[in-house]
């Protein structure tokens, strides 16, 4: 089992494996309990339990839980850890709705422009589950709302992926979380697989590219650190329309 990667102080990633690939859950660590931001793709949250005996905490000491979005491998497991944990689960409306309903993918959702990604997103739709156990979401959050949690975490409204995906910003530990409006794959950033509207996932990226930060996290691959800023400024960049 993968075991949590200490990024900054306090904050911890779990890589857990999905079909095609991995995504990220990640662990934030106070005094007052631990934070997690998403859930994993559905396992009764035996992945998220692991990383949590890993660094000697337990579901108990779970107070609240950020989903980004409500696509299978992000809330595939809330309503298994909200139940057992009793966490504050913290969403934005309009994928709060979705995750109420049970429903992991809009009718909307479709495979961003390439070969690749029309493959994958094929392949995705046959492999994953479009349905997760529904759940109803304790507090929901827009943008410019602060998630009063370790100095408090900025919501960033980033849709394109999903109507109601969420980054998030830290302060504190001058942290960026751009769940999957941009993944780190390999080498480089690169677009989402699935996407449901083009011009406005461009605009979000803009948004998120007014952020000074230091820390890069991903719901898909490893966080960057020293070159975080500047390779993703290169990435807006090259991909300005």
């Amino acid at each position: 089992m993968p075991v949590p990667r200490l990024i900054v102080p306090g904050l911890y990633e779990l890589e857990l494996p999905i079909p095609l690939g991995t995504v990220n859950v990640f662990f934030i660590l106070t005094a007052g309990g631990v934070t997690l931001i998403d859930t994993g793709y559905p396992d009764r949250g035996r992945g998220v339990l692991a990383g949590l005996h890993a660094l000697g905490r337990a579901i108990t000491d779970v107070r609240h839980i950020i989903v980004t979005h409500h696509h299978v491998d992000h809330a595939g497991n809330v309503a298994t850890l909200q139940a057992q944990s009793d966490a504050q689960v913290w969403m934005h409306p309009l994928d709060a709705e979705q995750v109420a309903r049970g429903q992991a993918l809009r009718p909307t959702a479709h495979s961003a422009q390439g070969w690749f990604n029309q493959l994958a997103f094929g392949v995705a739709k046959w492999l994953m589950p479009t349905t997760i156990t529904p759940t109803a979401i304790d507090r929901q959050v827009t943008d410019n709302d602060v998630i009063p949690i370790a100095g408090g975490f900025k919501v960033i409204h980033i849709p394109g992926h999903s109507a109601g995906q969420i980054g998030l910003y830290w302060p504190a530990q001058q942290t960026l979380f751009v769940a999957d409006a941009v993944m780190h794959r390999g080498k480089s950033l690169q677009a989402p697989i699935i996407l449901e509207e083009e011009a406005v996932a461009a605009a979000s990226l803009q948004r998120l590219d007014r952020y000074t930060f230091t820390t890069l996290c991903f719901g898909h691959g490893q966080s960057l650190t020293e070159t975080a800023a500047a390779t993703f400024h290169r990435y807006i960049s090259m991909n300005a329309s």
